[in-house]
């Protein structure tokens, strides 16, 4: 399997039904004008919208990467959770099945301690008997080396897709490499600092004079900066938006020199240090009176020692 290096994500944040108008309009319009690489969810509520764009875009379903992700409450059943979102979509298979966190929550959606059970690799044990001619492959989405080096030490097969929050105030300089070496594919959430309604220092990605300084160099947005930095670290990335000429914009990489690569490599510590995923109220859950992301905490998920030193 071969992955273009843009793709286009699908989350809205909202399920109006202008919303779905311009997704709809948003994935036809990126199919048409190149885009081979769709990234969706169950969590996004969009998987119905999603496989319309796909059949009324006219391009051929075989030249086109459909991703899509289940949610916790599913860590029981994959197989059912892939059947739904192939309802959903309305399409023969799915390209790409991920687990969308390692956590997994009750069929109720309580969510679970990382001590309890499935655990993700009980989950992905149950995934692997899902490939075939409805799902082409299986990756995972949120894990860290910690969730990795567990799940290679137990499993028959590797995750083809590890989809990660990846921003320059977050760049995984670890991680990455990481996959990389076990021949896992990076891909990348909020590469643009998406989530500014969660994080507003997100948004100096785009607005701060060093990547403001580096588009001027190169005749080019902010946005397509932090885009071409994560691609030349050899990443996939599936920027989201509902602006057709940003669509257009966004799979316009450029080069980046490698004194400009050094300099967004290190924005986390010249700027600031950042994971977007801790001010998701979405994502939030009490747990032993204390709050968690999904029922896990920070060392949990892999991404801190008991310090609070990054392990990413």
């Amino acid at each position: 399997m071969q992955l273009p290096a843009v793709g286009l994500g699908t989350w809205q944040g909202t399920t109006s039904s202008e919303a779905r108008k311009e997704l709809k309009t948003s994935i036809i319009h990126a199919l048409q004008t190149g885009y081979r690489v769709i990234d969706t969810a169950q969590y996004y509520f969009v998987e119905p919208t999603v496989g319309e764009a796909v059949r009324s875009s006219g391009i051929p379903r075989n030249e086109i990467t459909i991703i899509t992700k289940f949610w916790g409450e599913w860590h029981h059943n994959p197989a059912e959770a892939l059947q739904r979102s192939l309802d959903a979509l309305g399409l023969d298979y799915i390209d790409i099945f991920l687990m969308h966190w390692p956590c997994a929550e009750t069929p109720d959606r309580r969510a679970l301690k990382i001590s309890e059970s499935p655990s993700f690799v009980e989950t992905w044990k149950l995934m692997e008997k899902c490939v075939g001619d409805r799902c082409k492959a299986i990756g995972v989405s949120n894990f860290t080396q910690k969730t990795l080096d567990v799940l290679l030490a137990e499993t028959r097969i590797v995750p083809v897709v590890n989809q990660i929050e990846l921003h320059a105030f977050n760049p995984n300089l670890k991680l990455v490499p990481y996959c990389q070496e076990k021949g896992i594919q990076v891909m990348s959430w909020s590469t643009m600092g998406g989530g500014a309604e969660y994080a507003t220092r997100a948004t100096e990605i785009l607005t701060h004079p060093l990547f403001q300084g580096i588009a001027a160099n190169h005749q080019c947005s902010t946005g397509v900066v932090s885009l071409s930095w994560a691609v030349q670290r050899g990443i996939c990335v599936i920027p989201k938006s509902s602006s057709l000429a940003r669509i257009d914009e966004n799979i316009q990489l450029v080069t980046l020199t490698e004194a400009e690569m050094t300099e967004i490599n290190r924005a986390h510590v010249t700027i600031c240090k950042l994971r977007i995923a801790n001010h998701i109220k979405g994502l939030q859950r009490e747990m032993d009176g204390r709050q968690t992301i999904l029922g896990w905490t920070d060392q949990d998920f892999g991404w801190e020692d008991a310090e609070g030193n990054w392990l990413t």
